[in-house]
């Protein structure tokens, strides 16, 4: 077939463009295909992973419900160990953690906590597994131990009666009993006047020794 002159020119224009761009053209486009290829399968593997994980919680509840014991452990762990990405895994370490409490098995639910704490990757447990830990800690007498886990909290304004609440337990196992003070009317305001724990509150500070 015969172009013309001009159309020629434009041929051999596109041909030294292809010559000079073709091959990092081709190569973008593979990366894009390849991304959005990837991201696809990214959150398939994640929507696949988190039905799982809620499948294996339910049963955990189930098991906790029926003081399963063993089941309780094996399946919170299968849920720290296999599904550590989604929410479900944190969940089922702190809800096996609190049977275990239960149970006695103190070194069990210890484990459990601060996988929450260090590995779990879902920081708005953090505190909530501190609080819990702690109390284990407050438990066995180990009060400085407990003090140092509850203040490299970093709580959320829904979690700052609890941490409060604990931090008095804590000063209070300890003898002192002004910084137990301060601290429980510190969860008093930060519980609200719906809130329950606020007669817990109230009866802590009423067992305390009047000021000096």
């Amino acid at each position: 077939m015969a172009y013309d002159l001009e159309e020629q020119e434009s041929i051999d224009q596109m041909k030294a463009w292809w010559e000079q761009w073709g091959t990092p053209v081709t190569a973008a486009i593979c990366v894009c295909c390849l991304g959005f290829a990837g991201w696809n399968g990214w959150q398939w593997y994640q929507r696949n992973q988190a039905a799982h994980a809620s499948a294996a919680y339910v049963q955990l509840q189930n098991a906790v419900y029926t003081n399963d014991m063993k089941n309780v452990s094996s399946i919170s762990t299968g849920l720290m160990d296999e599904y550590s990405t989604t929410v479900y895994a944190p969940l089922g370490a702190l809800q096996a953690a609190a049977a275990e409490v239960e149970a006695g098995d103190l070194k069990a639910a210890r484990t459990r906590l601060q996988w929450v704490i260090d590995k779990s990757g879902h920081p708005e447990y953090d505190t909530l597994a501190r609080i819990r830990l702690a109390g284990i800690e407050l438990s066995e007498k180990n009060t400085t131990g407990a003090l140092s886990i509850l203040q490299a909290a970093k709580p959320v304004k829904d979690q700052e009666a609890l941490l409060q609440d604990r931090f008095g337990d804590v000063y209070y196992a300890m003898g002192d009993f002004a910084l137990a003070r301060t601290a429980w009317e510190k969860a008093v305001a930060a519980a609200g006047q719906d809130n329950p724990i606020r007669g817990v509150l109230q009866y802590k500070l009423g067992s305390l020794p009047p000021k000096e």
